[in-house]
């Protein structure tokens, strides 16, 4: 297949019903945040800025008025979103409220985790999927047809997986960039395990008692990170570093309970896992079925892993 046809491939459209799902994975991770008290550490903030709305002024930021305010206008228009109203005025509203809510707990914590980094820019994306579907999405629904109408284009899915590739990507070489390839001895994980770790974790346990399994570990997370931007190149490499960082997340979560890391896990697994290859499948069958031509497009797009 030459670039011109892969290219193509982007702008092929099928049925929603996998983008659908999507949307309302990352609306209920929206109400989610929303419904998390907010946090405000004592002391001066740094004079570098965590998120991009740290040049805003002290008194906006660390007001718990601003931080309601945006955890309200996030739910409304969650709410919206999902029932359909106002596209794609509310789903834009819910990116830039999501962004803004979470934006404004990295800069009044003294440390903060990257949990909700790959839903703000899943949601953009699929904000930027309305803005260009909504018309015949509006008519399609009203018609009673939504769930059998091409809405969804494959350029979303791409991008989302994508973005949650150079999400990790990033995450694995900021560890090497700050640390070097050292940062995997595993020494620094006994001490987080020993510090933080959840005491009855199977994981810590053998953690704490060899080094050089933690060695292991650590540096697997970190090489596997690394090259998560594979994940963009065929369902084999997004597979295989799917089941991957799956697995990091896993031993984060079974060893350090409380780091919030199971909304990533979601993600890894819906979108890297072929459960939107899935969703294609089954839809080619039934178009097949149906006598529909285009299910010969699916057919020959699942072939090609793209």
């Amino acid at each position: 297949m030459n670039l011109a046809e892969r290219f193509n491939r982007w702008f092929e459209r099928s049925r929603p019903t996998y983008g659908i799902l999507t949307t309302w994975i990352l609306l209920s991770f929206a109400v989610a945040l929303a419904l998390l008290p907010p946090v405000f550490h004592e002391g001066p903030r740094a004079e570098t800025m965590a998120t991009m709305f740290g040049w805003l002024p002290e008194a906006v930021v660390r007001s718990p008025w601003t931080t309601h305010v945006c955890r309200v206008v996030l739910v409304a228009s969650a709410l919206l979103w999902f029932a359909g109203r106002l596209l794609p005025w509310s789903c834009w509203l819910t990116a830039l409220s999501f962004t803004m809510v979470w934006a404004l707990r990295m800069e009044n914590v003294a440390n903060g985790a990257h949990i909700f980094h790959a839903t703000t820019w899943l949601l953009w994306i699929h904000a930027a999927w309305m803005q260009f579907v909504h018309r015949e999405w509006q008519a399609a629904r009203q018609a009673g047809r939504l769930r059998e109408t091409c809405l969804y284009p494959r350029w979303v899915f791409l991008l989302s997986v994508f973005a949650l590739g150079v999400f990790h990507t990033w995450a694995g070489l900021t560890k090497i960039a700050e640390s070097g390839l050292d940062w995997g001895n595993g020494l620094s994980l006994q001490l987080w395990v020993y510090l933080w770790g959840w005491s009855h974790s199977p994981f810590g346990y053998f953690v704490l008692a060899h080094r050089t399994f933690a060695a292991i570990l650590q540096t697997g997370a970190m090489v596997i990170e690394s090259l998560s931007f594979l994940t963009w190149f065929g369902k084999w490499p997004r597979l295989i570093l799917g089941v991957g960082i799956l697995g990091f997340y896993t031993g984060v979560l079974g060893t350090f309970v409380d780091y919030g890391f199971h909304f990533n896990w979601i993600l890894v697994a819906w979108l890297l896992l072929p459960v939107e290859a899935w969703f294609r499948r089954r839809e080619s069958v039934s178009r097949e079925v149906a006598g529909d031509p285009g299910a010969v497009q699916v057919e020959a797009a699942l072939a090609t892993g793209s």
